[in-house]
């Protein structure tokens, strides 16, 4: 059965792609801590217009190919934007291009050498065989998603490589590529893939855990700028949404609230005050 697209803001805002199991091939996925883990794209919609932010893995293709067609038609025009040129970001790109509208290609900064293109890589040859440009956006650009509607972009150091985060007004939605993704699946058809409710307790080693796995040079580094970087962000913006490119997708406010304190309190605890001996990232 092919996994549904999940309707965030209905007519607004979808969450798109498919599930994987977290069986150790996954190389950012803390195993142990899910039996799957979502690799989510979303699908920004206005007016005939549409922003697929992240298309996500090769073998989730079919899954979203199936999902876009049933939001959008091929005469929608549709722009896609990469948080990170890194293979679990654009590898499904190639079909989107093939079966659908696609009109722009953004991704953030400047062209990097470490960038991770494969198939669509490097841009010349999306150049050669799409005719598509990619044009390169900076923290504090805008792109638009239709009339009346734009997305903000904001760097952020909290990364490996090169990534971007993006900001949606209309529907209070942050959007955090690698970053926040705290929990998987028990199972794969991701119907509790929105997690709308603040847990009662948070397994705290296990957040770590999911938290520092991939981004591990974090536990060596002084917490306190990161986490100036968080509360300007959360200054900055009315978040109700966090979508995250792995894991659940945090919905609510109250909800948001709770997963940006524990993100803080994970930095401030566990980044430099302990020996990395004293957290297994890797289980």
């Amino acid at each position: 059965m092919t996994s549904q697209p999940v309707a965030l803001v209905p007519g607004a805002l979808y969450a798109v792609g498919d599930a994987a199991p977290n069986d150790g091939r996954l190389s950012w996925a803390a195993p142990g801590t899910s039996a799957f883990e979502p690799v989510n794209a979303f699908l920004l919609v206005e007016e005939g217009h549409a922003l697929l932010i992240d298309p996500g893995v090769a073998a989730h293709e079919n899954a979203l190919l199936a999902q876009l067609g049933e939001i959008i038609g091929p005469e929608t025009e549709l722009s896609v934007f990469c948080t990170r040129f890194e293979g679990d970001c654009v590898t499904a790109l190639g079909p989107v291009i093939r079966d659908f509208n696609v009109v722009s290609i953004f991704g953030g900064g400047v062209s990097n050498p470490f960038d991770f293109f494969e198939d669509v890589s490097p841009q010349e040859q999306i150049r050669t065989d799409h005719h598509i440009e990619i044009l390169r956006k900076k923290a504090g650009d805008t792109i638009e998603v239709g009339p009346g509607r734009r997305v903000d972009l904001r760097s952020t150091s909290l990364r490996v490589l090169t990534t971007f985060w993006l900001y949606d007004e209309r529907t209070g939605t942050l959007f955090t590529s690698d970053f926040f993704g705290y929990e998987g699946l028990d199972h794969a058809d991701r119907s509790d893939l929105v997690r709308s409710t603040t847990p009662d307790t948070f397994d705290h080693d296990a957040a770590a855990r999911r938290l520092f796995t991939k981004i591990d040079w974090l536990l060596f580094a002084d917490p306190a700028p990161f986490v100036e970087e968080l509360d300007r962000l959360f200054a900055t913006y009315d978040i109700r949404t966090i979508a995250p490119g792995h894991g659940r997708i945090i919905v609510g406010s109250d909800t948001v609230r709770s997963y940006y304190e524990l993100t803080r309190e994970l930095l401030l605890t566990w980044g430099r005050t302990r020996s990395s001996r004293e957290v297994s990232v890797h289980g």
